[in-house]
C-alpha cells in the first residue's frame, strides 16, 4: 500500500525567498518565494498558499505585498517606493524568510547600444540598454551576479529594444545576488531576447521581465520574450515573466525553433502563453509554469513540429491558464511526476493535455481541475496516449479521443494502467470504444471493461482542498498491476498518482557513458552506463531510453545495458531512475551517432599527382570497399584516375588554386 502521504505534516519546513540584493525606486522588482518540505523539496502539498511580503522601514512602500503560491510556489513583479535600504520578509504558514535589500540610486550607469566590440564584453553594476545591442559572432557576453541591466522601453508598437545574440551570453546570477533584466519603467515594455544561430548560453538565476514589443509570430501571433533560432541555451533558477502592459498579458514567454533548450529549477509566468516550441529539443525539470492568460491558445507550453527531438517534462507544475497546459502536434512527448492544474476555462474547452498526432507518454501525473484532463487528436497520421499511474480529476471529460474541424481522422490509440478519472465522462470517443486499446486496474467514474478496473469512489483525502492522496480504506490501495514493481513497503502498487507531497527532489540520475557527441560505426554494440542516487528513499531501478523508445532497464548499481545491432543513425538517450514510491528522475539527455562505415562524403582536397589505392579491371565491388576496415592490400598504388569508369563516376572533381591549404 505504500506509505498514507495524505496523513503526512503539511506544516512548512522551511521558507525560501529568493530576490535581488539591490532596487531603484519605481523601477521593476521581481520577488520568488518557496516553501520547501522536510526532504528539502519543494512542499507539492502545500496546494494554495499565501506569502505575505513587509518591508522594515516606513519610507518603504511594495506596490504589492501579497504573493499566491501553487504547490509550494509563487512569483511577484512589483516595485519598491522609497529611498533607504530595508529588509524584506516573506511569511508564509508562520514560516519566515528575509534578506537586505540596498538602494542603488546613486550608483555608475554603464550606457551600451550598437555592436559589442572586439571578443568578450564584462557587464556589472547598472546597464542602460538604450538601442538595439548585438553581441557578434564569436563574442562572449558575460554579466555577472548582482546586475541590473535596464532595456528601455516604449508604450505600443513592435520595435524596442532587443538584445541580439550571435556569439553566446554567460548571464551568471546567484540566488542571493540574481541578474536582473527589465525595463526602467514598469508601464512600458523593450522588445526580446534573440539567439540567432548563436553559440551555447546560459542564464543563470536571471530574472527577465517586462519584454513583449517585438514582432509577433506563432501560436497567438504575439510577440515572444525570447527567440532562440537554431540556438542552444541553458536556464537554471532562472525567472522568465510579465510579458504584460497596462494590466494584460501581451506576448508569450518565448518562441524557439530547431533549438535545444534546458529549464532547471525555473519558474515562467504571466503571459499569454508559455514557451511555443517547434523542431526544438527540450529537457524541462523542476520548473513552474504559471498563469498564462488570454482570448485564445494561452498554452502552459506548446510543443509542436519535434519529429526526432527529445521532449521531456520532469517534475514539473503547471498551474493556471486559460487553454490547455500541454499541446503538443506531431511530437513525441514524455511527461512525468508532473502537477497540471487550474486549466478549467470552459470557452477554450481547456485541457490538462492535448495531443495532435504523435506519442505522449504521461507517468506518475496529476491532472486537477482542468475542463477535460486529457484528449488526443489525429488528422491522419497516429495519436498514442499512455498513462500510468496517473490522477485525472476534470469537469466534463476524463480521457478523450476527440474530434474537430482540422482532426477528424481516428487514427488514435489510449493505454491506460494503474490511473484514476474522475469526470463527469471519465472515458469518452467519438470514433467508438476500441480507441482505448488498453484500460486495465484503473478507478474511472464509470464501467469501462478490462483487467483490474474498478468504479469505487478513490478516498482522497481532501480533493476540494487539493489533497488527492488516499486514505486508509482506499479501494486503490494495493489494486494497481501486480506486474508493476511494488510499493515502499513492499506491497503492492497502488492505482493513482498519490506522492505529490514528496516529489523526487533528492532523486538524480546521469548517464556516465557514451559521453555526449560520440560517433560508432554499423553494426554497433553500445554499452550504455547510468548512475543514479537518491536523498530520499532507494532506487529500484533505472531505465534506458532512445527517444520514447525503452532499451531495457537495470535494477542493481552500476546500472547498464549493451543496445545491440543499433542502424545507422543519429540518437538520443536518456536514463530514468525510480525509486521507493515510484518517484522518478530523467538524466540530461546524450546524443550519440552511428555511422555507416563509409568513407565520408565531404569535400576531401587531393594534391594532383597523388597516389591511392585503385582497382581497374572491370569488375562489380559492390559496395563493401566503401567501409572501414576494407582489405585493400591486392589493389594496385599509384597515379591512376580518380573514380573508374567512363561517364560514371560517384566522385566529383573540382579544380583549386595550388596554393590552397588544408587544416
Amino acid at each position: 500500500m505504500g506509505a498514507l502521504l495524505g496523513m503526512a505534516d503539511r506544516s512548512p519546513a522551511a521558507v525560501k525567498l529568493i530576490a535581488p540584493a539591490g532596487y531603484l525606486p519605481n523601477v521593476p522588482f521581481l520577488v520568488r518565494v518557496e516553501v520547501n518540505d522536510n526532504s528539502g523539496a519543494r512542499n507539492w502539498s502545500l496546494w494554495n498558499a499565501d506569502a505575505l511580503l513587509v518591508a522594515d522601514q516606513p519610507g518603504i512602500v511594495l506596490s504589492t505585498n501579497h504573493i499566491v503560491l501553487r504547490n509550494g510556489l509563487g512569483t511577484a513583479l512589483l516595485t519598491v517606493s522609497g529611498t533607504t535600504n530595508f529588509n524584506l520578509t516573506a511569511t508564509v504558514n508562520g514560516g519566515q524568510a528575509a534578506r537586505p535589500v540596498t538602494n542603488l540610486s546613486g550608483q555608475p550607469v554603464i550606457t551600451v547600444s550598437g555592436t559589442l566590440p572586439g571578443t568578450s564584453t564584462t557587464w556589472s553594476g547598472i546597464v542602460n540598454i538604450t538601442g538595439d545591442v548585438t553581441v557578434p559572432v564569436g563574442h562572449t557576453l558575460t554579466i555577472r551576479s548582482n546586475t541590473l541591466v535596464q532595456i528601455n522601453g516604449v508604450s505600443s508598437g513592435t520595435n524596442a529594444a532587443d538584445l541580439i545574440v550571435n556569439g553566446t551570453i554567460q548571464s551568471l546570477g546567484t540566488e542571493q545576488h540574481p541578474v536582473t533584466i527589465t525595463c526602467p519603467d514598469p508601464n512600458l515594455n523593450w522588445g526580446q531576447i534573440r539567439h540567432d544561430n548563436a553559440q551555447p548560453s546560459i542564464y543563470q538565476y536571471t530574472f527577465i521581465t517586462k519584454a513583449g514589443r517585438a514582432p509577433g509570430e506563432g501560436h497567438t501571433g504575439t510577440a515572444p520574450a525570447l527567440r532562440p533560432n537554431n540556438s542552444t541555451i541553458t536556464f537554471d533558477g532562472s525567472v522568465i515573466s510579465d510579458v504584460t502592459a497596462l494590466g494584460s498579458t501581451m506576448g508569450k514567454i518565448m518562441m524557439a525553433s530547431g533549438s535545444t533548450l534546458i529549464f532547471r529549477d525555473c519558474v515562467l509566468a504571466r503571459a499569454r502563453m508559455g514557451p511555443e516550441i517547434a523542431g526544438t529539443g527540450l529537457l524541462c525539470t523542476n520548473t513552474y509554469i504559471m498563469e498564462m492568460n488570454g482570448p485564445d491558445d494561452a498554452d502552459g507550453i506548446y510543443l509542436h513540429d519535434a519529429a526526432g527531438r527529445v521532449l521531456t517534462l520532469s517534475r514539473c507544475v503547471l498551474a493556471g491558464g486559460d487553454d490547455d497546459a500541454i499541446d503538443t502536434l506531431d511530437s513525441n512527448v514524455t511527461v512525468e511526476n508532473c502537477i497540471l492544474r487550474d486549466w478549467a476555462n470552459p470557452n477554450e474547452d481547456a485541457k490538462g493535455v492535448s495531443a495532435f498526432n504523435g506519442e505522449v507518454v504521461l507517468r506518475r501525473c496529476l491532472i486537477a481541475n482542468c475542463f477535460a484532463g486529457v484528449s488526443a487528436k489525429s488528422d491522419g497520421p497516429l495519436a498514442v496516449v499512455r498513462l500510468d499511474h496517473c490522477t485525472i480529476i476534470a469537469n466534463t471529460q476524463g480521457v478523450s479521443a476527440a474530434t474537430k474541424a482540422n482532426a477528424t481522422a481516428g487514427n488514435i490509440n489510449f493505454y491506460l494502467t494503474n490511473t484514476i478519472v474522475r469526470a463527469v465522462d471519465a472515458v469518452y470517443s467519438d470514433f467508438g470504444p476500441n480507441k482505448f486499446v488498453s484500460v486495465t486496474y484503473c478507478d474511472l467514474s464509470e464501467p469501462w471493461p478490462g483487467v483490474g478496473n474498478i468504479t469505487s469512489d478513490p478516498l482522497f483525502v481532501n480533493a476540494a482542498g487539493g489533497d488527492f492522496h488516499l486514505q486508509p480504506g482506499s479501494p486503490c490501495i494495493d489494486a494497481g498491476d501486480p506486474a508493476f514493481s511494488s510499493d515502499s513497503d513492499g506491497s503492492r502498487t497502488d492505482i493513482g498518482f498519490y506522492t505529490a507531497s514528496t516529489p523526487a527532489g533528492g532523486l538524480f540520475a546521469s548517464i556516465t557513458s557514451p559521453s555526449s557527441s560520440a560517433i560508432f560505426v554499423v553494426p554497433a554494440n553500445i554499452a550504455i552506463s547510468a548512475t543514479a542516487s537518491s536523498a530520499t528513499g532507494t532506487v529500484t531501478r533505472v531505465e534506458f531510453f532512445e527517444g520514447n523508445t525503452k532499451l531495457g532497464e537495470d535494477t542493481s548499481n552500476p546500472y547498464s545495458l549493451t543496445w545491440s545491432n543499433v542502424l545507422e543513425g543519429n540518437y538520443a538517450l536518456r536514463a530514468v531512475a525510480t525509486q521507493l514510491g515510484g518517484l522518478m528522475a530523467t538524466s540530461a539527455p546524450v546524443t550519440i551517432s552511428v555511422a555507416s562505415g563509409e568513407g565520408p562524403s565531404t569535400n576531401v582536397l587531393v594534391a594532383a599527382g597523388s597516389d591511392w589505392k585503385y582497382l581497374d579491371d572491370g569488375t562489380d565491388q559492390g559496395t563493401n570497399w566503401m567501409r572501414l576496415g576494407f582489405n585493400d592490400s591486392a589493389w594496385k598504388s599509384g597515379q591512376a584516375q580518380l573514380g573508374y569508369g567512363d561517364g560514371d563516376e560517384v566522385t566529383s572533381l573540382v579544380s583549386v588554386p595550388t596554393r590552397a591549404t588544408s587544416t
